[in-house]
């Protein structure tokens, strides 16, 4: 069994993957105080994994705790890093600098690329939304990063004295209030970029949702499939390339 971490740019999500299953654990805001705690109370009720594999795009010192939990739970077994690569397990990295690709990013085409053939338009919507185009040749032909929905509505909120933020649920529809008008405005913001997009591919393209708000905006693109394990999926076949290396 593989522990798998995907730390991202305000929460740490996991699961467990084993023979080819794979069951995703609960997320954790990692800027929490009680953090650490939680983890370790979440970690100590599994079975012994026999390796860690973890990316983040988080700063080091969050990675730094999630190792050191793992260590001491599990001294005996092993870590692997996810690091962005100008190639691997067919695909082909479209950054001018390979390196500056975010991890989940690189791990998401991967994912894609063994569970998705053909053409792709992954969307990972988080604290931000990333859009990136994969060919079925495997080439990675760019992407966009935009405010995610939460990110868009916190920001309304801190830059605007006289605006509320809430947890307002959105439509793609006009709003009769100031809270409804952000949460769907945000929301067709989103919409509008996904669609703008996938409206400039040639060719015949399959769009895909992963992320914590992939079903808040699935129900808006009827057209999209959700994955919300893509990340863990492309970890678990980058690390096990690693591993048998």
């Amino acid at each position: 069994m593989s522990l798998l971490v995907d730390i991202g740019n305000s929460r740490l999500k996991w699961a467990l993957a084993e023979n080819g299953a794979l069951a995703i654990g609960e997320a954790i805001d990692y800027r929490l105080p009680e953090f650490a705690e939680r983890l370790t109370q979440a970690w100590t009720a599994l079975q012994t994994p026999r390796r860690l594999a973890i990316a983040s795009v988080a700063a080091p010192a969050v990675s730094e705790v999630v190792s050191r939990i793992f260590s001491q739970l599990w001294p005996d077994s092993t870590v692997f890093v996810a690091k962005t690569g100008a190639y691997a397990l067919g695909v082909r990295n479209g950054y001018q600098q390979p390196e500056r690709l975010g991890v989940d990013r690189w791990l998401a085409l991967l994912g894609a690329r063994l569970h998705y053939p053909g053409n792709v338009c992954i969307v990972d919507c988080g604290t931000a939304i990333t859009v990136d185009v994969l060919g079925s040749d495997g080439l990675h032909r760019g992407g966009l990063i935009a405010p995610g929905l939460m990110t868009m509505r916190k920001s309304l909120a801190s830059e605007a004295a006289a605006l509320q933020f809430d947890d307002a649920i959105a439509l793609p529809e006009l709003a009769c209030n100031t809270q409804d008008a952000i949460a769907n405005g945000s929301l067709m913001a989103a919409i509008g970029l996904i669609t703008t997009t996938f409206r400039q591919l040639s060719g015949d393209y399959r769009l895909l949702l992963t992320g914590g708000d992939a079903q808040r905006l699935a129900a808006a693109l009827p057209s999209a499939l959700v994955d919300e394990g893509l990340v863990f999926k492309g970890l678990a076949a980058l690390a096990e390339e690693g591993w048998l290396r």
